[in-house]
């Protein structure tokens, strides 16, 4: 019986089209039948787009002519829909990427040739997606000079979203990071690591503009001291030193602790930066 190898889901009922067997749909209300039901799903260079099976079978495509940009990437039949993914640590799958002075966007298709689709009438399919995730970001540390990763994200369109952490470390190997709150000495050199995840480092740089600090948890204080300027070092402040910038997905700095003359003997970190496609060899 061909319908106990096709493993039809509980929304689906084994029927036959033009004597094609295939999972069909069990009920058609609330369907996008233009776009089979698309549903994106976006997490730095890592995009997946699924459709449903049986509005697939309905229009005459059959899963195994279906692919990506990629004619080598199909997809993969999960519950009751078929799975589309790049993911640019393994295989980008014939993504695009483009940077247009506001946003990164990583673009792809799923689609297939005019006349391969078992009854379509309406030729092939061409389903175009992206993820879009914003350039430029400010980052503050929540709590003066602490080990406690200060986090932002960002949801754009319900499409994409990342993650940016301001971490101190003990020293200038990044490689432990201070636990609890961190109580330095004045003149003592402070080592900063600034990350964007989940991005690839191949496909993206993480960029310092500039990085400064306040006596107080708020970015835009009036009384503020300049670390880095335009991704260089402040020349008034011989102490900061940038090891690392737009190279990866990490980026690195360093200073020797200070404390506001007069003010609170407590510094709060702030940094803006942007994310850069290697490809553009700009970074």
């Amino acid at each position: 019986d061909p319908c106990q190898t096709l493993n039809c889901f509980q929304d689906e009922v084994c029927k036959t089209i033009n004597g094609v067997y295939g999972c069909a749909c069990r009920n058609t209300s609330g369907h996008n039948s233009k776009t089979c039901d698309a549903i994106k799903t976006c997490s730095g260079s890592t995009g997946s787009l699924s459709l449903s099976r049986c509005q697939l079978f309905e229009a005459g495509y059959s899963v195994d002519i279906l692919h990506l940009n990629n004619a080598s990437c199909k997809g993969t039949v999960q519950n009751n829909r078929l799975v589309f993914e790049f993911d640019s640590n393994f295989n980008m799958c014939g993504t695009t990427m483009e940077n247009n002075g506001t946003h990164i966007k990583f673009k792809n298709s799923v689609w297939t040739t005019d006349g391969i689709g078992v009854i379509s009438r309406s030729g092939g399919l061409n389903i175009n997606f992206s993820c879009v995730y914003p350039l430029i970001q400010c980052i503050s540390m929540p709590m003066p000079i602490q080990a406690t990763k200060s986090v932002i994200r960002k949801d754009l369109y319900t499409e994409g979203s990342y993650q940016i952490s301001m971490i101190p470390y003990t020293d200038a190997t990044f490689l432990v990071p201070f636990s609890g709150n961190v109580t330095l000495e004045v003149n003592h050199q402070m080592y900063i690591a600034v990350q964007v995840t989940p991005f690839d480092s191949n496909q993206v740089a993480l960029v310092l503009d500039s990085c400064w600090a306040t006596p107080v948890n708020q970015n835009d204080y009036s009384i503020r001291w300049n670390l880095i300027i335009n991704g260089c070092p402040n020349p008034d402040d011989g102490t900061v030193a940038v090891m690392k910038n737009g190279v990866s997905t990490s980026s690195y700095f360093s200073f020797r602790m200070f404390t506001f003359t007069g003010l609170s003997n407590k510094i709060y970190l702030h940094c803006k930066v942007h994310l850069c496609l290697q490809a553009s060899g700009n970074c």
